[in-house]
């Protein structure tokens, strides 16, 4: 099984080097990936002989041996079915190409920036033209939603470039890079290009659900779902703002958050700083081993409690982290499941409300009001993926039931647009930690800490190792 997952993971890094980055070569942090459609067409065949080879092994030793092949497995899937859509789609996703070379710019560009970093950005810009130039060998339409996405993506891209210029002495490759960009911006535009239809239909979708979660719900069963946590979310809204005294009236409170809460735009970082080291020492007086570990970019929040949230479910991940980084088994350490890591980090904090983690009513505000967002955007995740409603119809959702205006509705559609079933398998998977621990019931710090045991498994995986009697030998589907 090892060697199959080295064989994954060279793969699945020439794919997209941004994906599993722990123990990977040096190298790959000089890559970008690739979208033209014959290369994907070569690679997905390249997976499925993988995974006809993981499905032919015999002779398991254990449960756990099971448990890992399963995982693998699904991982391998999982990229088939993404790389399947790409390719066989209707329509084109002139997005992915763009966010993805932000991303693999912007994990250059961090403080920690040095000589090593300044040689991997410059190789990872020397790629950029071509990569460009061969995604625009595209002859499918693009939904006009994604166009307009891909714009905003285009205009990110160029503000890195300038980053990137600040901090390369030899800047011959940003020039480069910023032409690609202009004809890039031209095809773009091409209004003959305009056309398709958004997202992957029921019938992918529920091939993707099933990797997502064992219980076969359908899709109207995961809306359903869905629906009953965002119900939660507006129900601790009510009671937090009732608390605050706005009763039946939480879009008041959360606009009065700022003056309740309030945070100085000038000391946001030190803030951070502040809740970050709070979050921890809260934790571990919760008995929960919380590692040394340096907070990411502070959030661009307006209040203190917002930015108190977003600590805990940072810290929270970064416990995720080092005790995935701690596992024996390479599967567990080197693999994490869709969604796994940010429904994680938003059960923790889920789990905990009742502790002295959130004790303070604007907290609690804040929470509900991140948990709404949450849960609105894997409802939005489901419904554009099946086609069972509109970008447009999605925006008009959001803006009802947040109370968001039209411009912040839109870019949270958007934000769901541009990663298809990323939402969705973090709900999914916050919905699994949950219901876990209620099954369970305990102390939640204690259910949380043995939980870590199962490293980057899907929660069904984690349950089902976790949980399982010895008796039982059949691995989750």
């Amino acid at each position: 099984m090892d060697a199959l997952l080295r064989s994954y993971l060279d793969l699945a890094r020439h794919l997209d080097p941004l994906q599993h980055p722990d123990e990977a070569p040096a190298d790959v942090a000089a890559r970008l990936g690739r979208f033209d459609v014959p290369w994907l067409t070569a690679q997905l065949a390249a997976l499925r002989s993988i995974a006809n080879a993981i499905e032919d092994l015999e002779d398991l030793a254990s449960r756990d041996d099971e448990v890992d092949r399963t995982m693998l497995l699904d991982t391998v899937r999982g990229d088939i079915a993404r790389l399947h859509a790409l390719i066989e789609g209707e329509s084109a996703d002139p997005v992915l190409p763009l966010r993805h070379a932000v991303a693999a710019l912007d994990a250059l560009l961090g403080e920690d920036f040095d000589a090593g970093r300044a040689a991997a950005l410059a190789a990872r810009l020397g790629e950029l033209p071509e990569m460009l130039s061969l995604v625009r060998e595209e002859l499918r339409p693009a939904p006009a939603f994604l166009v307009a996405a891909a714009s905003l993506a285009l205009a990110e891209l160029d503000e890195r470039l300038d980053l990137a210029a600040e901090r390369l002495e030899d800047t011959t490759v940003v020039t480069a890079a910023r032409e690609a960009l202009d004809a890039h911006s031209s095809w773009l535009l091409d209004g003959n290009r305009v056309g398709g239809e958004m997202g992957l239909g029921e019938e992918a979708v529920l091939a993707r659900l099933a990797l997502l979660n064992n219980e076969p719900l359908g899709l109207k069963g995961t809306l359903r779902t869905l629906e009953l946590r965002r119900a939660g979310a507006e129900r601790a809204l009510l009671t937090a703002a009732a608390d605050l005294g706005y009763p039946e009236d939480w879009p008041a409170a959360l606009e009065a958050l700022p003056e309740l809460s309030p945070l100085d735009p000038f000391e946001r970082l030190d803030g951070w700083l502040d809740e970050w080291e709070r979050a921890g020492s809260v934790y571990i007086t919760l008995g929960l081993a919380v590692p040394d570990a340096e907070p990411g970019p502070a959030p661009a929040v307006e209040d203190r409690a917002t930015l108190a949230v977003w600590a805990m479910r940072a810290r929270a991940r970064a416990m995720f982290e080092a005790a995935r980084a701690q596992q024996e088994r390479p599967v567990r350490r080197l693999l994490v499941a869709p969604g796994v890591r940010r429904g994680w980090s938003r059960a923790v904090v889920a789990l905990l409300r009742h502790t002295t983690l959130l004790d303070a009513p604007e907290h609690l505000l804040a929470a509900a009001w991140l948990a709404l967002l949450d849960a609105v955007a894997a409802e939005t995740d489901l419904l554009l993926a099946a086609r069972m409603a509109t970008p447009e119809e999605l925006v008009a959702r959001t803006a009802e039931i947040t109370h968001l205006d039209e411009e912040r509705a839109r870019a949270l559609v958007v934000m769901v647009a541009e990663e298809p079933l990323a939402a969705l398998a973090a709900g999914l998977s916050h919905e699994g930690w949950v219901a876990w621990h209620a099954d369970e019931g305990g102390e939640p710090a204690t259910f949380l800490h043995r939980a870590l045991e199962a490293g980057g498994l899907s929660v069904p995986l984690a349950r089902w190792v976790l949980t399982a009697d010895d008796e039982l030998d059949e691995v989750p589907a």
